[in-house]
């Protein structure tokens, strides 16, 4: 065996190509894997888009609950299941508390009814000339869908 052969220098090297073609693949790849994971992403969901109008009612005179008038007047349907849609009630300066709704069930374009102030066990008394705020949330997103201030 002839090691002088086996060693010429007249030999070219082809690491330098190896590692760039190598360095363009990853590149390629790389660049692949980021833009289907930026352009894969889908868009968020939005919560009902209504004009709801809600306006006082009456007050039962004996109990002192209150009642409101749910007006659907424009947008999307609002669908009032406890699991997809929650009402929350603050009278005066007082904490907000959920109420049921449930009774609103999907509310559609047209669609008015009253409801009765109660969270399903207790009434929510209102004497005269309180402010009411009622809010309409959207649970899936957490987004506002009503904000309505009502002075009884």
């Amino acid at each position: 065996m002839d090691f002088k052969k086996l060693f010429r220098k007249d030999e070219k090297a082809v690491s330098p190509v190896i590692g760039v073609i190598l360095m363009v693949a990853i590149t390629v790849i790389l660049a692949a894997a980021i833009g289907s994971s930026v352009f894969s992403k889908g868009t968020a969901e939005s919560a009902p888009q209504a004009n709801l109008d809600i306006k006082a009612a009456g007050i039962d005179s004996t109990t002192k609950a209150a009642f409101v008038k749910f007006e659907h007047l424009g947008g999307n349907d609002v669908n009032f299941d406890k699991k997809i849609t929650k009402v929350m009630v603050a009278v005066g300066s007082k904490d907000a508390v959920p109420i049921e709704a449930n009774s609103l069930n999907t509310f559609s374009v047209g669609n008015v009814t009253t409801i009765h102030l109660t969270d399903g066990s207790t009434n929510i008394t209102v004497n005269d000339g309180e402010t009411v705020n009622v809010k309409v949330i959207d649970i899936q997103t957490n987004q506002m869908i009503c904000d309505k201030n009502i002075r009884f």
